[in-house]
């Protein structure tokens, strides 16, 4: 089953690995200031493994946005990244 969490904390690695599934290039760089820079982030578990991840950003001001939407390959084309981008969103809002 998956859990959605919001503002969750996941190890930089499990960020890491998660976010080079879909970007190799990321494989080895360190996502932890990513996650202190956020307004929100979103991350998706199956049990205590990440499965999918988005990030709020914000200028500091009135505007945020969305950045680093990413689904591991075998959790794609089942809605979860669309209820990521709709959590976060919400977050955003409020």
């Amino acid at each position: 089953m998956i859990t959605l969490r919001d503002d969750a904390f996941p190890a930089d690695g499990a960020l890491g690995d998660l976010l080079a599934s879909a970007w190799p290039a990321w494989r080895g760089q360190s996502f932890v200031k990513i996650l202190a820079r956020s307004l929100a982030h979103v991350c998706a578990f199956e049990g205590e493994h990440l499965v999918g991840y988005v990030n709020v950003a914000t200028d500091g001001g009135v505007h945020a946005f969305i950045l680093d939407t990413c689904v591991h390959p075998e959790f794609q084309r089942q809605g979860l990244g669309v209820g990521l981008v709709r959590r976060a969103a919400g977050l955003a809002r409020g």
